[in-house]
């Protein structure tokens, strides 16, 4: 039976509430938080190491700040029972993940050479949607592994289809986990038979 969700709370503390999920425990949240500002702080300074400007320098520590720590705030049970509570659809779940093509445009503008990359966009971004649209589709029990399997083939297409983005390596992998292991997957306790 699905655990009954407390109320965020309202002002500051609300909206956090409702990014994250209400009843985020300490633990957690100096984990999401602390992920987050060492990600941001890790990768402004390997940019800056790498001679990057400093516009790249700020929108990678950005980038940083949400995707890596948006993966671990995903994993957490408290950020899945919110974002897989009652009423919430696949349509949202995929608007949510959609959003997120924002940051691939980004990184293939910022990062990815002298002119916008569009093959980045179109095989990352793409392969974001299509992946999204596959896990939330199949039954809760097959939605981590088939999320697994659509992670690995993302995971390669980085590698060998666009080839990694120097100084954000990282960056396409650590973006499907938050969304497809993370976001996309219900928690344990919450999933439905196949």
């Amino acid at each position: 039976m699905p655990r009954q969700l407390p109320a965020p709370r309202t002002g500051l503390s609300g909206l956090w509430d409702r990014l994250v999920g209400p009843g985020m425990t300490g633990g957690e949240t100096t984990l999401v938080v602390g992920v987050s500002l060492a990600s941001a702080l890790l990768v402004g300074l390997h940019l800056a190491s790498l001679g990057m400007a400093w516009l790249q320098i700020v929108v990678g520590g950005v980038i940083a700040f949400d995707v890596a720590g948006g993966a671990v705030c995903t994993m957490t049970d408290t950020t899945k029972r919110w974002h897989h509570r009652k009423g919430r659809t696949a349509a949202d779940h995929f608007a949510f993940i959609g959003l997120h093509l924002l940051h691939i445009a980004v990184v293939a503008w910022v990062f990815r050479g002298p002119v916008f990359d569009w093959w980045f966009l179109l095989v990352i971004g793409g392969w974001l949607l299509v992946s999204a649209a596959v896990v939330l589709s199949v039954p809760d029990l097959l939605k981590r592994p088939t999320a697994v399997a659509l992670y690995l083939i993302a995971f390669a297409a980085t590698l060998y289809a666009v080839g990694p983005t120097p100084g954000l390596e990282w960056f396409a992998p650590v973006l499907f986990m938050k969304l497809l292991l993370g976001h996309a997957v219900p928690p344990e306790s919450e999933r439905e038979a196949v």
